[in-house]
């Protein structure tokens, strides 16, 4: 119950249990000690998902995240209770954040073409950083979390695609004679053959440029004369800037 309670006080909810002298005031030293241990619970996580994506799920061992965090194997044991419970909260961990970047997008885009193209970017980064080898190991070796984790990430795109169409459609930048469910349905489709290795071999066709293909396709395919114009626009900033920072020789020109 002890931890219960420090968790509530964290929430700022123990002032009613103290008031009404159902509990004693938490030690501040407990509280504190509680919000470092989940912080830490979290960078172990951010690691374990890095270190998945970069070697693939087979070859990081409990040692090799414990090497990388300087800390021992039995720290990392104190908090997750098996290597397949650390996958799982390290994916849950990388959803979350990455649905905060989402939502963060779709709040402040100025509209829909400036939200597709700032959510291409963000997932490019993403998958550029993940090797084919994650994907096959976590299918093969963990199937119960693979199923899960793949359900719960295709809900949460089919809300960001649906809302995205909806609102493309109300500012004349998509067609109004496309089927939001059915476009939202197939875009998600073809977005997950990129964890197929026989159809996309990684050696062959890099994940991000497979996954930028996608997206952009298919979004012009969807675009009214409007949209195709704004699309067009944006793209020809983004290349300006590519080119203004080549100049001025921020990076080296390939």
């Amino acid at each position: 119950m002890t931890g219960f309670f420090i968790f509530m006080r964290i929430l700022g909810a123990t002032r009613v249990l103290e008031q009404a002298g159902i509990y004693p005031a938490v030690n501040q030293k407990s509280v504190e000690l509680f919000r470092r241990g989940m912080e830490f619970n979290e960078e172990i996580k951010k690691e374990a998902i890095g270190l998945f994506f970069r070697m693939g799920v087979k070859k990081v061992k409990m040692d090799t995240i414990a090497r990388r965090m300087k800390i021992s194997k039995r720290t990392i044991y104190e908090s997750f209770r098996d290597k397949e419970t650390l996958i799982a909260e390290a994916i849950d961990y990388m959803q979350r954040e990455q649905n905060e970047i989402n939502n963060k997008i779709l709040n402040e885009s100025e509209n829909t073409i400036e939200a597709v193209l700032e959510l291409l970017k963000n997932g490019s980064a993403l998958v550029a950083k993940i090797s084919p080898r994650y994907f096959q190991d976590l299918r093969r070796l963990y199937p119960r979390i693979w199923n899960e984790k793949i359900k719960q990430s295709k809900t949460h795109s089919y809300e960001i695609i649906h809302c995205l169409l909806k609102k493309g459609i109300s500012e004349g930048i998509y067609r109004k004679d496309i089927n939001e469910e059915i476009t939202s349905l197939i875009l998600i489709e073809q977005l997950y053959l990129l964890s197929d290795p026989n159809l996309f071999p990684g050696k062959k066709f890099p994940l991000a440029e497979v996954y930028e293909n996608i997206i952009l396709t298919m979004t012009r395919g969807l675009l009214t004369a409007k949209g195709l114009k704004l699309l067009e626009g944006y793209q020809r900033q983004t290349v300006q800037k590519t080119d203004r920072r080549k100049h001025a020789g921020l990076f080296p020109v390939q």
